[in-house]
């Protein structure tokens, strides 16, 4: 999505919230640590002055106690900035992971299905880390050098002249607004470059870990480094070119600092000239105007960081506003699941059309099949069923609702889907098998293992049920997997389970263990096999055969 610089900057900002109240006392306590900064040099000035005229405007004891106690404050004042600022920042990072979390849910899968695993990553590490840098050391600067600026300006234009203080807006206006302005609209893409080059170098890393087994079968090690190492100096070489980009634009600022306070000099001089004013106080105003450069500088150097910052929050703004293929009903139907009707459902993918005028029905406790080769749209009537997508005509409904009507949750209660491919997290097996329910008790697990044919596995492992995945390595087999999947089934008590290709990638015993195991829950819920096999669909009750996106009982 394309939106503008202040755009972004108002989504960034919208997330602040109920920290406003925080920034205020970051923004109250760095300003006047910037104040007491420039005082230390400002009193030192009057010193000189007062030196200068013979005219005692605070006796030297009292001056230097001025400047010891304003460099204490500093100190403290200046604490409380960088904590406030970074208190806030490390909020909205653990808000801002949340709302990601939340959106991913509701994207997932079908929106997920086209994004690569690497810059979803990214986003959720990188990119999210990166916007620190404009919650601590944005929001704060910026206002901190406005406020800082315009004390120094009203003190400059009345202890002096307004004339000098016109001339001091100038440069701050040239250090803190037209530099950096210039950097950031040569640069900006940068950022974005960075972003996307970090994210696919990610994907291909995460890749080369999960597919390493192929990698090593097919003898392409050495192909694989040798890629994964081009693609990293390349990411290197980007990081080298930004900072090299950002070491330049910091010196040029300050060569034109130093530019400015010749000028400033000038302007001095020619005010004196004039007896606009007197020597002796050009002196005090021209120390408080270079010492107030601390904060306009720090507003001056915020385009190095930025161009990442705002790519980063692009990206994530950009998920959070992307809309799901699906949307939630407003108000979700409830149901038990009691039967199921597709009518005259087509579906197509771009311009593709995968089904045509698909029609069944699923009654309960029914063993339905669907039979069909690679391609024949039986794995999308599956996702249909799941709400992962919605059909283009025709209407799929449960108990006589419109699956529009049903949301994700309430539809998640009745169903369940069973791929030809269970994935196992890195916890105990207990942890993976209750994640189906997390309040089922042992005795339910055990029953639910036994039920897959696999509790007499898990019982012969040391740990038993305690195990962890992670120690079991290589020797956990395909089949195994599946049968673990299948306990999470039993455990989690679906009225409808729907197969997709579940044995595809297992042996013939396995397969025979896992539908003999589901014949024998039959009365307990409705199954819905979906195979190219048509041996696997020995146990249905009823099949259906489907063929160029067409549907034959």
């Amino acid at each position: 999505m394309k939106r503008s610089f202040f755009k972004l900057i108002a989504g960034l900002l919208k997330l602040v919230g109920s920290f406003v109240s925080v920034i205020i006392m970051a923004v109250f306590n760095g300003t006047l640590g910037f104040l007491l900064s420039i005082s230390i040099t400002a009193f030192g000035g009057l010193a000189i002055v007062e030196f200068i005229t013979g005219i005692e405007y605070i006796s030297y004891p009292i001056l230097f106690t001025i400047i010891i106690c304003c460099g204490v404050g500093r100190g403290l004042l200046r604490y409380v900035e960088q904590y406030s600022n970074h208190y806030i920042a490390f909020k909205i990072l653990a808000i801002l992971r949340s709302k990601i979390f939340k959106q991913l849910r509701k994207l997932s899968p079908s929106k997920l299905e086209a994004k690569n695993k690497g810059e979803i990553i990214s986003m959720i590490q990188a990119d999210i880390e990166t916007l620190e840098v404009f919650y601590a050391h944005t929001i704060s600067p910026f206002l901190i050098a406005i406020c800082t600026s315009i004390t120094v300006l009203l003190f400059i234009g009345f202890t002096t002249s307004w004339y000098f203080s016109l001339a001091a807006l100038v440069a701050y206006l040239v250090i803190g607004g037209v530099i950096p302005v210039i950097y950031y609209l040569r640069n900006k893409k940068d950022g974005k470059d960075y972003r996307l080059k970090l994210g696919r170098f990610e994907d291909f890393y995460l890749d080369s870990i999960y597919g390493s087994y192929e990698i090593i079968s097919g003898n392409k090690q050495a192909t694989r480094l040798e890629t994964l190492d081009k693609k990293s100096e390349d990411l290197i070489n980007t990081t080298r070119e930004i900072e090299n980009k950002n070491t330049s634009f910091r010196n040029i600022t300050n060569y034109v600092i130093i530019i400015l306070n010749v000028l400033y000099i000038l302007v001095g001089g020619l005010l004196i000239k004039n007896n606009i004013i007197d020597s002796p106080y050009i002196i005090l105003a021209f120390i408080t105007f270079t010492s107030s450069f601390g904060s306009v500088v720090a507003l001056a150097n915020l385009p190095g960081n930025l161009t990442m910052t705002f790519a980063s929050g692009n990206r994530v703004l950009d998920l959070l506003e992307e809309k799901p293929l699906v949307p939630e009903p407003q108000n979700s139907q409830k149901f038990d699941y009691d039967s199921l009707e597709v009518n005259h459902v087509e579906f197509k993918y771009d311009d593709e059309i995968i089904l045509k005028d698909v029609s069944f029905k699923v009654g309960k406790n029914e063993i339905v099949g669907l039979l069909g080769p690679s391609g024949s749209g039986k794995s999308t009537i599956l996702k249909l069923l799941m709400k992962f997508y919605e059909p283009n005509k025709g209407t799929i409904k449960y108990n006589g609702i419109d699956l529009k009507n049903i949301g994700s949750k309430d539809l998640y209660e009745n169903i369940n889907l069973f791929s030809q491919s269970t994935f196992l997290f890195a916890g105990t097996i207990k942890e993976n098998l209750i994640i189906a329910n997390p309040e089922a008790t042992d005795a339910e697990i055990i029953e639910a293992c036994k039920n897959a044919s696999i509790y007499d596995y898990i019982k012969a492992l040391p740990e038993g049920l305690e195990t962890k995945i992670t120690d079991l390595k290589d020797n956990l087999s395909s089949g195994e997997k599946q049968r673990l999947g299948l306990a999470r089934v039993f455990l989690k008590k679906p009225k409808l389970l729907l197969l997709d290709e579940a044995t595809a990638n297992i042996d013939a015993i396995n397969e025979g263990v896992i539908l003999n195991a589901l014949k024998k829950h039959k009365d307990n819920m409705a199954i819905i096999i979906i195979s190219h096999r048509r041996s696997t669909l020995s146990i249905c009750d009823r099949l259906y055969e489907i063929k160029d996106g067409k549907i034959n009982a």
